[in-house]
């Protein structure tokens, strides 16, 4: 490594980097794996998905790419895998003491809710991509760099707002810091770039857009009284999934990593956007608003709104945030040696981050490995939970490429 930034550091650095709560774990009981579960014709349907007429043929070979992807997860800790194509369930496999129907933390698989909270709000007139974030957080507005922050960079987390993640991601360092709550802390944080300057991971922007939708809702008297309660009206019922929100003491939901929810429900959910917003002839978000969160905005070529671009032969979230991460504790502990070396360790890792293939969809991903991929020229919905502190052989491009027979 041609910089003094030891090896342990990027470790440390990685398994930030998807952060949740340490406190938030999978359900305990991994064992033997308990087997996949090809499912039998029709197989049954995924909870709140729309019945599939006729139901699609499933291949053996397409089966066999399952059962072989299956046993890649397991090999690096995997604990559950759910495979939905074209609307129907056609692959099951979890270890003993998981199932697809029990929920699971998602940790930073929970921020994709949030992008299509905005696009939903976008379409309700409660708000715009493009207008400053200070419109709405007025505490922004004196601050000249802050008062420029529109949604757009806050989502794509090109804001500049620093990370905050060391601190408000672990109950403990929120403890010794005297924080309670995440929102009010956030909102406080230090703008450390000019807004759309740089990609900087970490829950702090989530924090602020809670805050700014509870504003947004109280003010549209809405009745609902944060960002839960309208994603529950208008995605979570319609659906008929059941996701669940951890929260700090002051009542913020954890936005960035706190959600619990099935293999099911979740899989449910990408088919919605799978679908162009669309689920079971019902509209539930608006396909030019949903196209907005699949697309790059920023300085991150693989990052949406709140979600990842799938590339051919692109890194893996936690490959391609490891370089930034250790740049950003660089620049924590402050010097100008330090901070020239943070930027040397980002210009290094920027070629190699996106990957030069065709996009082949879009995806959730959380510590662990937890991930939701969307891959609608394959018309399949993925779903695969891991261990939070585990995973770390397991890679995006390697799992699919054997899905997909490629």
């Amino acid at each position: 490594m041609p910089w003094p930034v030891r090896p342990v550091l990027l470790l440390l650095c990685v398994q930030c980097a998807l952060a949740c709560q340490p406190a938030d774990r999978a359900a305990a009981g991994r064992g033997a794996s308990a087997g996949a579960e090809p499912a039998a014709a029709p197989p049954a349907r995924a909870a709140g998905s729309p019945p599939a007429e006729p139901t699609p043929s499933v291949d053996a070979d397409f089966l066999a790419r399952c059962q072989a992807a299956a046993e890649y997860s397991r090999a690096n800790g995997g604990e559950v895998m759910l495979v939905v194509r074209d609307g129907v369930p056609v692959f099951r496999d979890a270890i003993d003491g998981f199932s697809t129907t029990a929920p699971h933390l998602l940790a930073s698989g929970t921020k994709s809710f949030s992008g299509i909270a905005a696009a939903i709000a976008v379409d309700d007139g409660l708000l715009l991509f493009d207008e400053p974030v200070s419109d709405t957080i007025t505490e922004w507005k004196p601050d000249p760099r802050k008062s420029r922050v529109t949604l757009r960079q806050l989502l794509s987390l090109a804001s500049g707002l620093e990370s905050l993640g060391a601190t408000i991601d672990n109950p403990r360092n929120a403890r010794a810091a005297g924080i309670t709550d995440r929102a009010e802390a956030s909102i406080g944080a230090r703008l450390v770039a000019d807004p759309g300057e740089r990609f900087i991971y970490g829950p702090s922007s989530f924090y602020v857009f809670g805050e700014l939708m509870k504003r947004k809702l109280a003010a549209a008297n809405t009745g609902d009284p944060d960002v839960v309660a309208y994603l529950t009206r208008k995605v979570f019922v319609p659906l008929g999934i059941s996701p669940r929100f951890l929260r700090d003491e002051a009542g913020n939901a954890n936005l960035p990593g706190g959600c619990r929810v099935s293999a099911e429900g979740w899989a449910t959910f990408g088919e919605m956007v799978r679908n162009r917003g669309m689920h079971g002839g019902t509209r539930i978000v608006g396909e030019a608003t949903l196209a907005q969160l699949l697309k790059p905005h920023g300085p991150n070529p693989v990052y949406g709104l709140t979600w990842w671009i799938l590339r051919d032969g692109g890194a893996d979230p936690e490959e391609a945030l490891a370089s930034d991460i250790a740049a950003e504790r660089l620049e924590e502990e402050g010097g100008a040696m330090r901070g020239r070396m943070a930027e040397r360790i980002r210009e290094r890792a920027r070629p190699n981050a996106a990957g030069s293939g065709a996009v082949v969809g879009t995806m959730a991903a959380g510590k662990g490995k937890q991930r939701l991929y969307v891959l609608p020229d394959a018309k399949l919905t993925i779903v695969r939970f891991g261990p939070l502190e585990g995973s770390r052989g397991y890679l995006d491009r390697e799992f699919l490429r054997i899905l997909l027979g490629e």
